[in-house]
């Protein structure tokens, strides 16, 4: 089975190490585990999909489209946004559970970190 974790270490700019960095793993395990030369862990494997803030069959390579999308680009679309557009989101996450609205500011901190 080929995961995706390259590609979508790749989609956000950031070099093995640095993931590891964040996951708490070395840049050496990183790499194993981008040639399928290693195992992953069913806690890294959580811990990649919350990272990447994908679902774990993505890491796996099971990937629906919409979830490639790299957090920059999305952030990007979202600057040609409308009030509207706007309103409509506030109201979104004022109805979210707890749980959904720590996952978007998650989102929102990885995103500060690309622009």
């Amino acid at each position: 089975m080929k995961s995706n974790i390259r590609q979508l270490r790749k989609q956000r700019s950031i070099s093995q190490k640095m993931l590891g960095e964040e996951i708490g793993l070395s840049q050496q395990v990183i790499s194993r585990m981008e040639r399928d030369r290693s195992k992953i862990q069913v806690d890294v494997l959580i811990n990649l999909a919350d990272y990447f803030q994908v679902s774990t069959d993505c890491v796996l390579g099971y990937c629906p489209d919409g979830e490639k999308d790299n957090p920059v680009e999305m952030a990007l679309r979202m600057q040609s946004a409308t009030s509207e557009d706007l309103v409509a989101i506030i109201d979104n996450l004022e109805r979210m559970d707890h749980a959904k609205r720590k996952r978007i500011w998650q989102i929102l901190a990885m995103l500060k970190r690309y622009l």
